[in-house]
């Protein structure tokens, strides 16, 4: 008799995380002892490894049960005490209550990086015309972020919520980023929502960081783009990508990401993860094995491509080859 693992999997994981919060809120499970879930994630790295070295062997199973358990154990954590200065999900305020605080503006150079991160809120960042950025929105009794700058670097960070941030409103920020100059963008958000428009920027590097949460990145109607890193645990994330892009890598780790592409984009896709779903199959693309598709007729050595590496773990991946996310 063959055992579907998939849904013994599914099953593990979702026991596991389910009971974690349980047992803290019940006082049988000492909350310090879940709540450094992050300083887990080597022992993802050992559950795949194993399950690679031990693949087609009997001793696959225990490298799968090691990455399922100990996925749990991290998601279960995250709902039952949060994360690093976050508090658990539902704890962060009622949406309500903000204040404004003070415009934040300034100028890059040619050349510069904008690093952007907010906890707790909601984040909306927008490319305009010209070289100059600014930050505006509200945060718990006029808190803004803090901010440090000069010509080449633009840092945009949440101030310590501190005690009070588990009853604190969220902060709601909109920053828009310079059209002008080549720029790094660097997103992390934790336990927001956010929405990036990237219309008409000029960027080298994109690089995405989702901690619980949604978030869309447009950057379909980019000037220019050269690759795109994303990172989503316990999220949902959306991709909007350009033709043109060559290099995209995206890690899943509970929840699920999309991508959309214009039709016809030439492209090879390498997908692995353990208890992860795709739409790949679906799509009309050529099959090189389990892990690997290509573009029908693509020539790697005289076509340009791009080259999407994803990885999801207990989670699902959707490839959209039909244009804008929004088609």
């Amino acid at each position: 008799m063959r055992i579907d693992r998939q849904p013994l999997g599914w099953g593990l994981f979702l026991i596991i995380v389910g009971v974690i919060p349980l047992l803290v809120r019940g006082g049988y499970l000492d909350a310090g002892l879940v709540r450094d879930w992050p300083s887990l994630w080597p022992l993802l790295l050992i559950g795949w490894g194993l399950s690679l070295v031990l693949r087609r062997t009997p001793g696959e199973l225990l490298g799968s049960a090691i990455s399922v358990g100990v996925l749990g154990v991290m998601v279960g954590g995250l709902i039952a005490t949060g994360f690093g200065g976050v508090p658990a999900f539902g704890a962060c305020g009622d949406g309500t209550g903000g204040t404004s605080f003070g415009n934040r503006s300034g100028t890059l150079s040619d050349r510069g990086r904008v690093n952007i991160e907010l906890t707790c809120g909601t984040l909306t960042v927008a490319a305009v015309d010209g070289s100059d950025w600014s930050v505006t929105g509200t945060g718990p009794a006029g808190r803004g972020p803090d901010v440090e700058a000069d010509l080449g670097r633009v840092q945009i960070t949440p101030k310590d919520r501190g005690v009070t941030g588990f009853v604190d409103a969220p902060s709601a920020w909109k920053i828009n980023v310079p059209r002008t100059p080549v720029i790094d963008l660097g997103v992390t958000l934790n336990a927001g929502d956010g929405s990036l428009d990237m219309t008409g920027a000029n960027l080298d590097r994109a690089t995405l960081t989702l901690n619980a949460g949604s978030i869309r990145l447009d950057l379909a109607a980019v000037a220019a783009l050269s690759s795109v890193n994303g990172t989503v645990n316990a999220g949902s994330a959306t991709f909007d990508l350009p033709g043109t892009v060559t290099a995209a890598s995206l890690t899943l780790n509970a929840g699920s990401i999309t991508v959309c592409l214009p039709a016809g984009t030439p492209l090879q896709i390498a997908w692995s993860g353990a208890l992860g779903s795709s739409n790949l199959d679906a799509l009309g693309l050529a099959k090189i094995d389990d892990q690997h598709w290509t573009t029908a007729g693509l020539n790697p050595a005289l076509d340009p491509y791009l080259e999407l590496d994803v990885s999801a773990n207990a989670g699902s991946f959707t490839l959209d080859l039909g244009g804008s996310c929004d088609a």
